[in-house]
C-alpha cells in the first residue's frame, strides 16, 4: 500500500512562555493569531499564525501533558525555519528590534537568495530570506562548485 502523498508541512513551535511568545510573532510578522486557544490557567494551548500562504503553530512546552521540549529547556535547538519574505533586511531588524539574536547578518548568496539568521527569544532558529533571481538546479549547483573553488584557493 503507498504512503499518502502530503499537502503541507506546517511548524509546530513548543515554546516556553508562549503568551509572550504570540507578543513577539503578532508585533513582527504583523498579523494576529488565526486561532488562539487558552487553557484555563491561561497557559496557550494552540495558536495559529497565518503569514502570506505560510502557517506555523505555536504552543507552550507543556511536559504534564507529554508535549514537546521547548528549545529553553533543551538548551539548543536542531530545526530552523526558513521563512520568504519581501525585504529579509527588514524583517531581520524587526526581530532584532523584538529581542531576537542576529546569527548571520543578511548576505547575497550563491543560491540566489539574500539570506540571514536569527535566534528568536523563544530559541527557535529562522532563516529568512528574500529570493533575489530564480535559478535552476544546475546553476545552483555550477555556484556552489565555484565558491567552493574559491574558498581552496
Amino acid at each position: 500500500m503507498p504512503s499518502p502523498t502530503p499537502s503541507e508541512f506546517i511548524p509546530y513551535l513548543s515554546i516556553t512562555d508562549a503568551t509572550k511568545a504570540v507578543a513577539f510573532y503578532t508585533d513582527v510578522f504583523g498579523v494576529a493569531p488565526y486561532l488562539l486557544l487558552n487553557m484555563p490557567d491561561g497557559r496557550v494551548m494552540h495558536c495559529e499564525f497565518r503569514v502570506g500562504n505560510a502557517r506555523f503553530f505555536v504552543s507552550e512546552e507543556l511536559p504534564e501533558h507529554g508535549g514537546t521540549p521547548s528549545p529553553t529547556r533543551l538548551a539548543g535547538t536542531t530545526v530552523a525555519i526558513h521563512l520568504y519574505v519581501d525585504d529579509c533586511d527588514r524583517m531581520i531588524e524587526a526581530m532584532k528590534t523584538n529581542g531576537s539574536t542576529v546569527l548571520m547578518e543578511p548576505a547575497d548568496m550563491f543560491w540566489g537568495e539574500r539570506f540571514g539568521r536569527v535566534r528568536d527569544p523563544f530559541g527557535h532558529e529562522w532563516g529568512i530570506a528574500t529570493q533575489l533571481r530564480e535559478m535552476s538546479p544546475e546553476e545552483i549547483q555550477i555556484a556552489a562548485e565555484k565558491m567552493f573553488a574559491d574558498m581552496s584557493e
